[in-house]
């Protein structure tokens, strides 16, 4: 499969060549970490360290198709159109093994694999602590590592996905779409990635992202990363 072109090519040469370098890194770290004592030990450290890196590279293709729009206003409720996506969200298997698009991103919304409601996604819970402004997660990204860098993904095979959420910090109480101008969280986005290698392996991060033109009078476009860092809990 081929990955649609994306509208400016160097930055997405630069984001590529980026994940490649950092899965790269891991695996001279692994290899390294390999000759010591405890292979096994050791060994299992280097795939974590490897699915982490590819769970950041999913965050980071999210970010990119976000910088793409000008206008936030709706992406909590409906997305952002991506190119780094491989068909509709449904069942694809990962390593041989399945993995559900729809049931995971109901997991990470409400907590069960059935539709989610509003009462079942406003319920406070372990990593979805907001109660009616927990994310309302979004499919951003969903495609192998291999359509996306064939030389990372001989690092680390896995399937990379992405969502997107409102910032469940913003002020104006509705998840479903980005605060407006003037109020506080406006040009602001929660966003998660992961990386999954079958057999229920999968590591996560997530990002808040703001788009610079916020609090200017400028033309929008772009993104900046506010802050970053793993999810503990993959799955609420």
């Amino acid at each position: 499969m081929r990955i649609a072109a994306f509208s400016d090519t160097r930055g997405f040469g630069l984001l590529t060549v980026l994940l490649w370098l950092s899965l790269l890194a891991t695996t001279a770290l692994g290899v390294a970490l390999a000759t010591s004592a405890e292979p096994p030990a050791t060994s299992a450290l280097h795939d974590r360290l490897r699915l982490a890196r590819a769970a950041e590279s999913a965050v980071s293709l999210a970010v990119a198709s976000l910088a793409a729009q000008a206008d936030w206003s709706l992406v909590p409720g409906a997305g952002v159109p991506s190119p780094f996506t491989d068909g509709a969200p449904g069942l694809r298997m990962v390593a041989g093994q399945p993995f559900d698009l729809v049931p995971e991103t109901r997991q990470r919304t409400c907590g069960r694999v059935t539709p989610c409601d509003d009462a079942a996604t406003s319920i406070v819970a372990p990593g979805r602590p907001w109660g009616p402004r927990n994310p309302r997660w979004q499919l951003v990204v969903h495609v192998p590592l291999a359509d996306v860098d064939a030389v990372a993904a001989r690092a680390c095979p896995c399937y990379l996905v992405a969502w997107v959420a409102d910032d469940p910090a913003d002020a104006d109480g509705d998840p479903a779409r980005d605060a407006p101008p003037g109020v506080e969280g406006h040009g602001v986005l929660l966003v998660r990635g992961a990386a999954v290698a079958g057999a229920g392996t999968l590591a996560e991060a997530e990002a808040l992202v703001a788009q610079p033109c916020r609090r200017s009078n400028l033309p929008c476009g772009g993104s900046r990363v506010q802050s970053w860092g793993p999810v503990r809990d993959s799955v609420p």
